[in-house]
């Protein structure tokens, strides 16, 4: 069963700043992490909860609910910002 995918206001704001042609790779890839939403990395740490997938040079920040099955995308930014 696929996930449902939630993005934050932040995660929309990220993602309208991101070049078109990295927008599309990112999308792409959301769209995957639908039916597999254990693709990304577990963080730990003070980010611990959430996962990191990585589609480059750009990180998905996001939560899961395996309850409700929802995939919330807390942020989307460039791998060296994006965890400030």
């Amino acid at each position: 069963m696929k996930y449902q995918l939630v993005l934050a206001p932040k995660a929309k704001k990220d993602l309208d700043k991101i070049d078109k042609n990295f927008r599309v790779r990112l999308l792409q890839s959301l769209i995957l992490l639908q039916s597999d939403p254990y693709k990304g990395k577990k963080l730990k740490g003070e980010f611990e909860g959430t996962f990191s997938l990585r589609v480059w040079p750009y990180r998905i920040i996001y939560e899961l609910d395996t309850r409700k099955k929802v995939i919330l995308v807390i942020r989307i930014g460039h791998r060296q910002g994006v965890y400030q």
